[in-house]
């Protein structure tokens, strides 16, 4: 379990599926993801597989529901795929209900995320991508310190250790990322 100010980083358990499906299958979240919704079916297995799967399996995705404390609800979640072909590259990624949009839920988790995949799992980088319509996921991955090694229809981000030590290591998990506005006079 990884906690920070506002949230809780954990595995995801069989009580997450109604939130889970509430957003996963909302089409605001999905517009920029490929496939369809889960059905309730295919929730309930994945949720169980997710909550039994082991911290280094390889060619597997880790996902981990994201609990806002205050709430005491699944507010979304963030994940890693493990791919045997890239050792040491972990592929990241993150779905908020979007109610939570915009409030510093996703860079607040993934900052808290960010220890566990570089310090516990040692990868030496990560990387994420989004379609080039989604502002709001590439704007976080940039908030996040990582830089766009392709451009195209599909943006494609990484970040290694060294880049994340020197950048976030000092960065309390609340801060957003963004610059703070000069006040208009």
């Amino acid at each position: 379990m990884i906690r920070t100010p506002r949230l809780v980083i954990r595995r995801f358990t069989p009580g997450d599926l109604a939130d889970f499906l509430a957003y996963q299958s909302d089409p605001i979240v999905r517009r920029h993801m490929q496939g369809a919704p889960m059905t309730s079916e295919q929730a309930i297995r994945y949720l169980k597989e997710q909550a039994a799967r082991g911290d280094v399996s390889l060619d597997s995705w880790h996902g981990f529901a994201v609990q806002h404390v205050e709430q005491d609800r699944m507010i979304g979640d963030i994940g890693v795929y493990l791919d045997a072909k890239q050792a040491g590259t972990g592929d990241v990624g993150f779905q908020f209900r979007p109610d939570q949009h915009r409030l510093g839920y996703g860079y607040e988790a993934m900052v808290g995320f960010f220890p566990y995949l570089f310090l516990y799992l040692g990868l030496d980088a990560v990387t994420a991508s989004c379609d080039r319509a989604n502002a709001a996921s590439f704007g976080l991955m940039e908030r996040l310190g990582m830089s766009r090694t392709v451009d195209g229809p599909t943006l494609q981000y990484r970040l290694s250790r060294a880049e994340w030590a020197g950048a976030h290591r000092t960065r309390s998990p609340t801060d957003t990322g963004r610059r703070a506005q000069r006040p208009r006079p």
